[in-house]
């Protein structure tokens, strides 16, 4: 139950539309029950009024069957209003809150995590948590406040009647949910798991879908897929076979509730105890009442639901952050100067306790404006030192120091603003190639941004496009080639006004010739920056004022 008073703590805010919204539920309810009853009493008193010629004040009941039906009308219109909109709300809210908790975690905390899985999690499980208002929540208070009032109403005219209603109610309201919750619990948490698989696999299927036809390994990846759906729909049909029997028992419940009314007010009626209108307005009550029962089994199953993906977000959310990010409490913002120094003091980094270490007792100090070469094979923890520089990974030992400030002193946000990295993976997001490049420097001009797309060699490439800069890249840049997405990267980069550029490996996927080009106009252009070159390849390697060459992992 930890997770329900986490989600519960962040309802806290939207208390009030919470309320709303249960006591529209509620007012709609007691309506439509009324109008129902009403309705019974009033037909059989005009049929009786009639058969016995005499007269009677239909008005009154008349303007209660009218007051009672725009009630139930508006009430439910305002409720679906109130409801949707505290849900709306609520999800915006969580995916905010979420996606607050995951950036620190980022990427040290979520290396073990597939893409697709985290895409699910602020995704699909984020939704599945709009249940527990809409399903769990509401329902439940509406049953919980209406079933007394129903009962005492019903004592008023048959403790019999009250008696059966409420062994009627537990039969529905609470022994049938048990049921759903015992033989659907691992069908409903099974759902949201394998949804969630199969998100994560759709997802990585897309992102690798070019690799797999060209390695013929796609009908392998249709049958995985074909395999998950066929597991999750085995867990949907089971659902859906216990909610159809719920619902079936709901029905016979709300029909036993009706005989129960003519089994007990009968003899009542005959014996001159009420009138003869009250036995249908009884029959009508009963069979109406449980309107406030029947969401109850659905309840249940969504509250199982939002169970399940409540522990997949809280357990994600709850982990120790790692990094710089761990120095929240201690950290300031420090703003980057025009041109700083850097040095890295017998620095060691082990993406894991008791692995062999990425690097271990790095030492390199850059003066302002210096340009440095950090050369070696790959696989031998160069680009680790940008995860190092930028504290997405803490460090094992030694200490990084900027301006002669320690690292641990600056803020994420600020340690992030002294550098601008060009990665040897880097991301495109599905929008235009300006909004890619955007990204870096929200305020960048036009002038700007032609300014580095030619200096990465792109400006023939966006004249060619129809749209130009406004031109859409696609998923992970699905419209581009390899090299491109890496010369957008390096113009992204380029764009950044932050004082330390940093490249790594900026010539995967292009030609020789163009690497040196490509890097010789950074180098003529970017005199006002200090500059990080992390490659394997000799390509400018001359214009450097130092080279720290990698050549064993200790």
């Amino acid at each position: 139950m930890a997770e329900f008073k986490k989600l519960l703590g962040l309802m806290r805010p939207w208390t009030g539309w919470i309320i709303l919204g249960v006591f529209l539920s509620l007012i709609t309810a007691l309506a439509n029950v009324i109008l129902m009853s009403i309705s019974g009493w009033f037909i059989a008193a005009m049929a009786l009024a009639g058969l016995a010629g005499v007269t009677m004040n239909y008005f009154t009941p008349a303007a209660i069957i009218r007051a009672m039906a725009i009630t139930r009308t508006v009430g439910r219109y305002a409720e679906r209003l109130v409801t949707h909109e505290a849900t709306l709300r609520l999800v915006a809210e969580m995916r905010r809150w979420f996606y607050d908790r995951m950036e620190p975690l980022a990427p040290a905390g979520l290396q073990g995590m597939k893409s697709g899985d985290v895409f699910s999690r602020i995704g699909a499980d984020i939704t599945t948590l709009e249940n527990f208002y809409l399903r769990v929540l509401v329902p439940s208070l509406v049953a919980l406040i209406a079933v007394p009032i129903f009962c005492f109403f019903a004592g008023y005219f048959s403790a019999g009647l009250a008696l059966s209603l409420i062994v009627l109610y537990f039969l529905g309201g609470i022994l049938t949910p048990w049921l759903i919750h015992h033989f659907g619990r691992k069908a409903a948490s099974d759902q949201v798991l394998k949804s969630a698989q199969m998100r994560s696999t759709l997802v990585e299927g897309q992102q690798a879908l070019r690799e797999m036809l060209v390695y013929g390994r796609d009908d392998d990846y249709r049958q995985t897929v074909e395999a998950q759906s066929s597991g999750l729909c085995t867990s949907q049909l089971r659902l859906a076979k216990l909610q159809a029997a719920s619902q079936s028992a709901l029905t016979l419940a709300a029909s036993l509730a009706m005989f129960a009314a003519l089994w007990f007010i009968i003899p009542k009626v005959s014996d001159g105890s009420f009138e003869g209108p009250i036995l249908p307005m009884l029959m009508l009550f009963a069979m109406a009442s449980f309107e406030v029962i029947v969401p109850l089994p659905v309840a249940i199953r969504a509250f199982i639901e939002t169970q399940v993906a409540a522990k997949r977000l809280f357990g994600l959310t709850d982990q120790e952050p790692k990094g710089i990010s761990a120095w929240s409490e201690e950290a300031i913002d420090i703003k980057p100067t025009a041109t700083p120094s850097l040095e890295l003091k017998a620095v060691s980094l082990a993406y894991e306790e008791g692995a062999p270490s990425a690097f271990d007792q790095l030492s390199l100090s850059v003066a302002p404006g210096e340009r440095v070469a950090i050369v070696g094979p790959s696989g031998i923890g160069k680009s680790s030192i940008i995860n190092a520089l930028v504290g997405f990974w803490p460090l094992s030992g030694g200490e990084i120091l900027i301006d002669g400030q320690p690292y641990s002193r600056f803020s994420a946000e600020s340690l992030r603003a002294h550098f601008a990295v060009a990665p040897q993976k880097p991301h495109l997001f599905n929008s235009t190639l300006k909004g890619n490049l955007l990204v870096a420097n929200p305020d960048a001009s036009d002038t700007m941004l032609n300014k580095v797309l030619d200096q990465v060699q792109l400006s023939d490439y966006v004249a060619a496009q129809e749209e130009g800069l406004d031109s859409f890249v696609g998923e992970a840049g699905g419209t581009l080639s390899g090299g491109q997405i890496r010369r957008l990267s390096i113009a992204r980069a380029l764009l950044s006004p932050a004082p330390i550029l940093v490249l790594d490996e900026p010539g995967e996927g292009l030609d020789p010739q163009m690497e040196r080009e490509i890097l010789n106009r950074i180098l003529d252009d970017e005199t006002d920056r200090t500059i990080l070159l992390i490659t394997h390849n000799s390509a400018a390697l001359e214009r450097m004022d130092k080279q720290l060459v990698l050549s064993e992992r200790a």
